[in-house]
């Protein structure tokens, strides 16, 4: 009886989780992305970004501009991995470059930058070209890393919309992003939000003010 409690327990994770949707999405990226591969990929964002508290949507999608899901990937700058990994960022995270390493490392970093800036777009300039660039809006300047925040700012609502594919159909009082799932009626006492739920709420998505009044003055091209 505890044997089939257990894999329906499972099953009903991998169902509403969006687990087959992401990976489908990465193999999409990836064409010579495997099963095990994928599934490794999958497992260790979720793993380290409830860790760390860290928004797994944000992973995916800083994953998904830096390597399109490649771990071979290696940048003429000598970044390295699915995370794209300075040889200085494995000193500084203390990991290595497989790919639990390479992930960990990854979501350490955003959420070091996150906690130092409290925005995830500065987070962005910040995973991109280094927190000194922050000084003086000195990133709106470096095309590269402007460039960038657009790229995830496109691509985070569809791996969002990916991760979360079933979840109205799971118990009501579960709080995700009121931006993504319609309010429903509550049949009981709302529960407090977790960690990981609030710094969900509070990375503003890209939809919202996500930058400051001189920052929209200067970056009309970003969507909200």
């Amino acid at each position: 009886m505890l044997k089939i409690l257990t894999i329906l327990i499972l099953l009903s994770f991998q169902i509403y989780s969006g687990e087959q949707e992401i990976k489908a999405y990465m193999k999409q990226q990836n064409s010579k992305l495997d099963n095990k591969t994928a599934d490794r990929i999958y497992k260790n964002v979720i793993y380290y970004s409830k860790q760390y508290n860290v928004d797994p949507v944000l992973v995916f999608s800083v994953m998904k501009t830096e390597s399109h899901f490649r771990h071979s990937t290696l940048s003429s700058a000598g970044a390295r991995g699915l995370m794209q990994l300075m040889p200085f960022n494995f000193k500084e995270f203390d990991v290595d470059n497989s790919i639990e390493g390479n992930i960990k490392g990854g979501v350490m970093h955003l959420k070091r930058d996150y906690e130092r800036t409290k925005n995830i777009t500065k987070t962005l300039v910040c995973y991109n070209a280094g927190c000194g660039r922050l000084k003086n809006n000195e990133w709106h300047k470096i095309k590269e890393t402007t460039d960038y925040i657009t790229k995830i700012n496109n691509v985070y609502p569809e791996i969002k919309k990916l991760y979360y594919t079933n979840l109205k159909v799971v118990d009501k009082t579960i709080v995700v992003d009121e931006d993504f799932i319609d309010e429903v009626e509550e049949t009981e006492e709302p529960r407090k939000l977790t960690k990981q739920e609030k710094f969900q709420r509070n990375r503003i998505g890209f939809k919202r003010n996500v930058m400051n009044e001189s920052e929209e003055k200067n970056d009309r091209n970003f969507k909200r």
